[in-house]
């Protein structure tokens, strides 16, 4: 790493300055977030400089709030959870109720499927539009001062309230008191419960449900994201850096000048990043394009380079240190940051790795692997050219990808289970989920990429199809980026070579033209391959990651890609899948890691979400799909993650 060039275009003055600052403004924060209620706030403040009474002050309060986090962590967290599983089954009740209701309706010819979910919007914006349930201790409404959380459905709310007045995107108020329909009456059964009332009550039932639902998937979510993805790691980080900042002091003068000037650059690299952190963490999230970035690909690299730097610097820095005569205190890493993390809401025990493989016998598996990949992708060729209508085409190419992903599992000793959540098979039922393969989107997590062979061998797998209720399921389209493949590439002497026989550009050719999947090019503009994608899901089941990359560490789990649900069918019926245990056999550090392990994958399959109730009303103005984005990832938090004290 060549700390100079990295540090050549930085005023570091500048960049000093606003770390200070953003120091300042998260010690108030932690202040209202109770890490120092035995002590006078006004003690609480940010030491300005780099002289060494300074930098062990700065330790001893970022070690106070560092002690702090773990279980305020999972107080948070809990408290969500079980809200948030309080809430699940009326929810998953209400999209039963809505489809029960609208069979009565079409069937006494007041109108098809599109009358009825257009009365129903109406009836959703109104609910959207209530006061929000959710009050904010002290600690969280700072953290929403700081811009780093966020009130459950605020966005929704506040749009719906200005629809209702009709003061947005000169759209008249949605109003639909006058719809005759809305005053017939209705009755029907759900698990043995009567269900009566006026179309509008029914409606209203299944509308404050559903948003009762999105608050609490919302306000999982949000904790997670603020105390899990930002807080826990950030300051696991932020201690190791400013441990190592506080020793380098100690030994200055006692070590070669060289190699303590080079680790001190490394610490400035390391408060560099712990800034652009935060300000990725200052994103809102409402925003189409958000200024920086917010999550996505770019968020998940830079956790991973935050983390692999952190632990190189640990690391020098403790040797460094050894070579001073006498003794001095040794930075020790956090325990998130050293696979030690204790608490709720981490990675279950019951999978993952079993075992990691040697040197040779990766190296072995990885050529075996790469050979795998080149004769299935020979054969996807051989069906191109043999130019079999379409389906035939498809319906090859999928089988061609169970067999590859089957037997990279079996390369890897990886063992796959599968399981349902209990509200499954109720749900599945009454959405007659058997017999509708069409606009059905899998939605699995992103854990490594191993995810891909998992995910190819499921939807063959005859375990996954009888929970379905399918014979056979239909080639699935998948949303894919363009060089998924691109780690295989090596460059020599200027020239790009690859691992498994085929260019990027090749493989984006086979997954396009041979398995019928749509890849979003970097360059290009995303709402094209969207709009084709969903197009699609009219015709077979999809599947997407709509976290958009893989998580850099074992207890991260990102946000969805609000966006894309944006484009997706209204009628669509979302399945979301979590592949637990995954991460732990390929993790995503160290940068380039090949530390592959065998093990047990456990994937379970989450009860059907119902699209038509729950991605919000067709507006401009909610287009986002914020609020069922987050509730996405709050459904993938709460199965994935273990909430019992691990």
């Amino acid at each position: 790493m060549d700390l100079d060039k990295l540090l050549r275009d930085v005023d570091l003055d500048e960049m000093l300055r606003l770390y200070d600052e953003a120091a300042e403004e998260l010690m108030q924060v932690a202040i209202s977030d109770g890490h120092f209620a035995d002590r006078d706030p006004s003690e609480i403040t940010w030491p300005v400089g780099s002289d060494l009474d300074a930098l062990v002050r700065r330790a001893e309060l970022i070690g106070t709030i560092h002690e702090g986090i773990p279980p305020l962590r999972d107080k948070r967290l809990q408290e969500a959870y079980n809200r948030y599983e309080r809430i699940g089954p009326a929810y998953h009740q209400a999209n039963r109720l809505y489809l029960a209701t609208r069979q009565l309706f079409v069937e006494r010819g007041r109108g098809d499927a599109l009358d009825f979910h257009a009365l129903y919007q109406s009836v959703y914006l109104h609910a959207l539009g209530r006061d929000n349930p959710y009050t904010l201790d002290e600690g969280e409404a700072a953290l929403v001062k700081l811009r780093v959380s966020r009130v459950p459905l605020s966005h929704a709310h506040a749009v719906a309230e200005k629809l209702q007045a009709g003061a947005a995107q000169k759209e008249p108020a949605t109003d639909s008191a006058d719809d005759l329909r809305l005053a017939e009456h209705y009755a029907c059964e759900i698990d043995g419960v009567r269900h009566a009332g006026t179309l509008h009550d029914l409606l209203s039932e299944v509308a404050e449900r559903v948003v009762d639902y999105l608050a609490a998937g919302e306000h999982l979510a949000i904790r997670f994201n603020t105390y899990s993805n930002f807080i826990y790691l950030g300051i696991s980080v932020w201690k190791a850096i400013t441990d190592a900042d506080v020793l380098l002091a100690r030994i200055e003068g006692r070590v070669r000048a060289q190699w303590h000037q080079k680790l001190c650059k490394l610490v400035l690299l390391g408060k560099g990043m712990l800034l652009k952190f935060l300000q990725a963490h200052s994103e809102d999230p409402a925003q189409i394009k958000p200024r920086e970035f917010w999550y996505g690909q770019e968020y998940s690299y830079l956790t991973r380079d935050m983390i692999d730097l952190t632990r190189r610097l640990v690391s020098y820095v403790n040797r460094l240190a050894g070579r001073v005569r006498g003794e001095v205190d040794l930075v020790v890493l956090p325990p998130l940051l050293d696979g030690k993390a204790k608490g709720r809401f981490l990675e279950y025990q019951h999978v993952g790795r079993r075992q990691s493989l040697g040197p040779w016998s990766r190296r072995a598996r990885l050529f075996r692997w790469a050979f795998l990949y080149y004769r299935t992708g020979k054969k996807k060729m051989s069906l191109l050219a043999a130019q079999l209508p379409e389906a035939e085409r498809l319906k090859a190419a999928s089988v061609q990808s169970s067999e590859w992903g089957r037997k990279s599992l079996d390369i890897f000793g990886i063992e796959l289970t599968v399981n349902a959540d209990p509200l499954f098979a109720a749900t599945a039922r009454d959405l007659d989920l058997a017999n509708k393969q069409e606009k059905v989107l899998f939605l699995p997590t992103h854990r490594s990429l191993f995810d891909h062979p998992v995910m190819s061998t499921l939807i063959h797998d005859p375990r996954f199809l009888e929970l379905m209720g399918w014979r056979e399921l239909p080639a699935p389209v998948s949303l894919a980026r363009a060089r998924l493949t691109e780690p295989a590439s090596l460059r020599i002497g200027g020239r790009s070579f690859s691992l498994i026989g085929f260019t990027t550009e090749e493989v984006d050719h086979i997954m396009e033209a041979v398995d019928g999947h749509v890849i979003m090019t970097r360059s290009a503009d995303t709402k094209n391959p969207t709009r084709r994608f969903a197009e699609l899901l009219a015709q077979r089941p999809g599947v997407v990651y709509g976290e958009g990359t893989t998580a850099a560490f074992e207890h991260q789990c990102l946000p969805m890609q609000h966006a894309l649900f944006a484009y997706l069918p209204p009628d669509v019926i979302i399945v979301p899948l979590t592949f637990r245990g995954l991460h732990s056999l390929w993790p995503k550090c160290p940068r380039g890691n090949l530390n592959i392990g065998s093990g047990r994958v456990e994937v379970m399959v989450c009860p059907p979400m119902l699209g038509e109730t729950t991605l919000l009303p067709r507006k401009r103005a909610l287009r986002t799909q914020l609020e069922p984005a987050t509730l996405f990832q709050a459904v993938h938090i709460a199965r994935l993650f273990n909430p019992e004290p691990a």
